[in-house]
């Protein structure tokens, strides 16, 4: 019990310090969303709308509109990017710097130092895809504010899952590839590279993004390629009877979900294996 409190002590803690960068960038985003929105709302050109203003107004409101979209594209990578060099900096720090010395002095095993500041990162990246989901889902229906294009309920239903198979999707693909990433972190700090232990890293996540991780999905489309091949040609045919079938597309979040869990075993074994130390 006190091992379990201790590790809920490590994720508060985590959230509490990440929480005013994140704040800031959810900041960021709503304002930038919400003002893309209004430019678009004012600017897009609806089913019935007749334009009767001077050609030149019309290439200011289409330029307007397209310029509040990539605009807003371009801020969500900036996010991104941000949102993946924060927690590299923070795993860092909290696991190899001071902060790690501090947790390692009380009674917690390190297998709970990494869930813990895992878990962070976690929680704000399900958030900013969420909130990009969101944004997105608004800006389609400006495109079509008045549901010029009808779905039946099969339809809808359809279309919801692939929005909820879409997020569920991003979210395990962003949260596997930063944990292969402080991963390689990890191993950049074994024994035999504490010379040039970012340099190292930075070797470790080259290998694994350019060579292991393509190997396995050649691998993946070999296995399951002749499925998921004919149920792509069978899909049209299925949605056109009602018959919603994600079969084998519920395969991505299986694999995605087992590279998570790979990752977290790795780091764990490092840990606990083959690092003399954490902090």
């Amino acid at each position: 019990k006190g091992e379990n409190g201790m590790w809920r002590k490590i994720c508060k803690e985590e959230l509490r310090e990440t929480r005013k960068v994140y704040f800031v960038m959810f900041a960021i985003l709503l304002a930038a969303g919400i003002i893309s929105l209004v430019v678009m709302r004012q600017t897009a050109l609806y089913p019935g709308d007749t334009f009767g203003g001077t050609p030149e107004e019309f290439d200011v409101r289409s330029v307007l509109s397209i310029g509040s979209i990539l605009g807003m594209y371009v801020l969500w990578i900036a996010a991104m990017v941000v949102y993946v060099v924060y927690t590299l900096y923070r795993f860092d720090r909290g696991v190899f710097g001071g902060e790690g010395v501090f947790w390692m002095t009380l009674p917690v095993k390190r297998r709970e130092i990494l869930a813990g500041k895992l878990l962070a990162p976690l929680v704000w990246g399900a958030g900013l895809v969420l909130l990009g989901i969101v944004w997105l889902a608004l800006m389609l229906f400006m495109q079509d504010p008045y549901g010029s294009t009808s779905f039946s309920m099969d339809g809808m239903a359809v279309g919801i899952g692939m929005v909820a198979f879409m997020v569920l999707s991003q979210i395990l693909m962003a949260v596997g590839s930063l944990y292969a990433l402080c991963f390689a972190l990890m191993a950049g700090r074994l024994p035999r590279f504490q010379k040039h232990p970012y340099l190292w890293g930075a070797a470790v996540a080259l290998v694994i993004f350019f060579i292991i991780e393509p190997l396995f999905n050649v691998l993946a489309m070999v296995v399951f390629g002749v499925p998921i091949g004919f149920f792509l040609m069978a899909m049209p045919f299925l949605m056109t009877k009602g018959i919603a079938v994600f079969g084998f597309i519920a395969l991505i979040p299986i694999a995605m979900v087992l590279r998570i869990l790979i990752y977290g075993a790795l780091m764990v074994y490092l840990a606990e294996k083959k690092l003399d130390y954490l902090g």
